[in-house]
């Protein structure tokens, strides 16, 4: 089976930095490279849609300098990629300051929306935020809530297929995506900066190999 959505929680660059004696925007800079090219291995392997986690919604409370330093590392690769994909963008977007949503629009409306590949981005994700937000949006203005009306209005508007967290934690945090409860996880011991593309083909054969039952018998 081939995969079509894949979501990406990069992490690790806080450690990495550390182990490496440089500084967190260093290692943020060495995240962006390597984000640049793991979107490659991602079109190469015929996936259509990757969906990256920048930050959880948490993460905005950090201090100033550090939500600065994952803002413009992410803004970069988007600025490095844009125009060889279709770049688009969700989340709790009222977290995210002005000046970066300004660019990252800009950057959008210029993508290649018919190249065939779509990065997206999910910003200050969070299951609980997501909730609440469409909750506020969509009461009063709707007869009743449908799964459509949902997904329509979710942080990630298709299922996703496989998910890869790197770092080395088990968890999920708060970046589950709310309409894909069947995704299948992986979880690489690996600090995003070291991945290799041994690392991420290991990941996609193992989810690959799975047999996806969507809550049915095995055949």
């Amino acid at each position: 089976m081939t995969v079509t959505n894949l979501m990406l929680l990069p992490d690790g660059m806080r450690r990495w930095s550390k182990t490496n004696g440089v500084s967190l925007d260093d290692g943020y800079r060495a995240m962006a490279d390597k984000l640049v090219e793991f979107t490659d291995w991602a079109r190469e392997d015929d996936i259509t849609t990757l969906y990256v986690t920048t930050s959880s919604a948490a993460n905005f409370d950090r201090p100033e300098s550090a939500v600065k330093t994952f803002l413009e590392a992410f803004d970069d690769v988007a600025e490095r990629t844009h125009r060889t994909c279709n770049f688009s963008f969700t989340g709790s977007l009222d977290l995210v300051p002005k000046k970066y949503l300004t660019r990252l629009e800009e950057l959008r409306d210029e993508s290649d929306k018919d190249s065939g590949f779509t990065l997206h981005y999910i910003m200050g994700m969070s299951l609980s935020e997501e909730v609440v937000q469409l909750f506020n949006r969509l009461n009063g203005k709707i007869p009743k809530l449908t799964e459509k009306i949902l997904a329509e209005n979710a942080y990630v508007p298709q299922q996703v297929d496989y998910l890869i967290r790197t770092g080395g934690a088990i968890r999920m945090s708060s970046f589950f995506p709310l309409m894909s409860p069947y995704a299948e996880l992986h979880f690489s011991p690996v600090l995003f900066p070291d991945m290799k593309r041994a690392d991420f083909d290991t990941a996609l054969r193992d989810l690959r190999q799975r047999e996806r039952r969507y809550g049915n018998y095995p055949r």
